[in-house]
């Protein structure tokens, strides 16, 4: 059974939104005008993706720059761990290698996918229904 959930006029053109549905925290995005519904939780270690940055249709994790593709769950990039060459300059030659030696290993890990949910938009209404 769907359920309503927020509204169009919340969530414009290139915005997030995070809500609480069926006792989950899930993600509403709006793509080009369209919106989609996943777990708001990163499949890494349930960062909230709202709290990330959505470009297009791929959403980055604020924690660990994991991205994901909005209309399909889809884990489209996984972990980043980069560091600014002005901080890398500032830190001692042991704790760069220490820090890229991290980045290796947390780029082999495994970031399963979005779960999604269906989406119905009436009037100004956005209703979900359980997961896909």
């Amino acid at each position: 059974m769907a359920t309503e959930v927020a509204r169009m006029s919340e969530i414009p053109v290139g915005s997030m939104k995070r809500i609480t549905s069926f006792n989950e925290s899930v993600l509403l995005s709006n793509v080009s005008g369209k919106i989609y519904a996943t777990q708001n939780d990163c499949g890494h270690q349930r960062a909230s993706l709202a709290r990330g940055t959505l470009e297009g249709k791929i959403v980055t994790c604020p924690l660990h720059g994991a991205k994901f593709d909005v209309t399909t769950g889809e884990n489209v990039a996984g972990i980043q761990m980069t560091m600014s060459p002005e901080l890398m300059h500032k830190m001692p030659p042991e704790v760069v290698s220490m820090f890229q030696r991290m980045g290796d290993l947390l780029s082999d890990i495994d970031v399963r996918p979005l779960k999604r949910y269906r989406v119905e938009v009436k009037g100004d209404s956005i209703y979900l229904d359980k997961a896909e």
